[in-house]
């Protein structure tokens, strides 16, 4: 190997060697991020005001599960509040299948250590027994994401974020 080959890979290790020292002096970032995924949840992680927006399908087939073309799209965003206690109050807008609908709507929720949990939620206008939603809570209680679980024929998910 000819001096300037060898110089060159001497200089490309010593700059390698800086970056690697550089990076290791920021283990704070780390330690950081390892806290944030092991901090459990609890009710209070979903407390506040969200707005959220929400999308899939719907059936009125009793047939479940249903084939792909006894399936509608709908849609829907609004806005919640919860109280930190495990109560869930909010409005929205539905579109499905193109009908609009205003409604509003109560309920309960709970939120397990791992940030899983649950949602009963009664709709007006709409049928008197609750729908039951499965949650995940993320960000540290900023954002939530929810999964329609009544077995009723609809595909439905939804995306909310806290406000400020």
């Amino acid at each position: 190997m000819g001096t300037k080959v060898k110089a060159a890979l001497m200089g490309l290790l010593l700059v390698v060697a800086i970056a690697a020292l550089a990076l290791s002096r920021r283990p704070s970032i780390v330690l950081h991020v390892h806290a944030e995924e092991t901090e459990a949840c609890t009710l209070q992680t979903l407390d506040g005001r969200y707005g959220f927006t929400g999308q899939g399908f719907f059936t009125g087939s009793n047939t479940l599960p249903a084939s792909i073309g006894a399936f509608v799209p709908a849609a829907d965003v609004g806005v919640f509040v919860s109280d930190g206690l495990g109560n869930i109050s909010g409005s929205d807008t539905l579109s499905d299948g193109g009908q609009i609908i205003p409604r509003t709507f109560t309920g309960t929720y709970t939120v397990n250590s791992d940030c899983t949990g649950a949602t009963a939620l009664v709709f007006t206008p709409g049928a008197s027994s609750p729908i039951d939603i499965a949650i995940v809570v993320d960000d540290r209680g900023r954002e939530a994401r929810a999964l329609q679980t009544t077995p009723q024929g609809a595909v439905f998910m939804v995306l909310a974020r806290k406000i400020r």
